[in-house]
């Protein structure tokens, strides 16, 4: 996308309603991908060689308090392992179930931490989800959709 794109020129209201639609999409991607695989939803720390399951409702509270602007759900300090065990190679996802498990993360960052995300970070991770021929319809729909 070029800086010409109608969303450089919505404000910062309509900016967050787009990345939250996006993010919403994410997660309806996420829900689906961690529906029925168990088996991909272990992982072993390679640094204390400890078990872990993946929280798989995790995306759905840190887009709550996205939404909110507060985390009642410890979704912070929730995130610090899985995000540690994606760098290290630990836990691996597709690039785009990774790329959209990123969105709402920094999504979160942004909305709830204060964060300084580049407001098209998110909107690109949460794109990706999608396959390449429908990102720009994707990305109009949620822009459309803050008028």
């Amino acid at each position: 996308m070029t800086s010409t794109h109608p969303f450089f020129q919505l404000g910062a209201d309509s900016r967050r309603l787009v990345h939250l639609s996006l993010c919403d999409d994410a997660l309806l991607t996420w829900n689906d991908y961690v529906r029925g695989k168990p088996a991909a939803l272990r992982y072993r720390d390679s640094v204390v060689g400890m078990w872990h399951d993946v929280d798989v409702e995790l995306p759905a509270h840190a887009l709550r308090a996205a939404r909110a602007g507060v985390d009642h759900a410890d979704v912070d300090s929730r995130y610090l392992e899985p995000l540690a065990a994606l760098q290290d190679d630990d836990l691996a996802f597709p690039d785009s179930i990774e790329l959209g498990y990123y969105a709402i993360y920094n999504c979160f960052r942004k909305y709830v931490r204060g964060d300084d995300i580049a407001d098209w970070l998110i909107v690109n991770q949460a794109l990706s989800i999608h396959p390449q021929g429908e990102v720009a319809r994707r990305l109009t729909r949620a822009v459309d959709g803050t008028r």
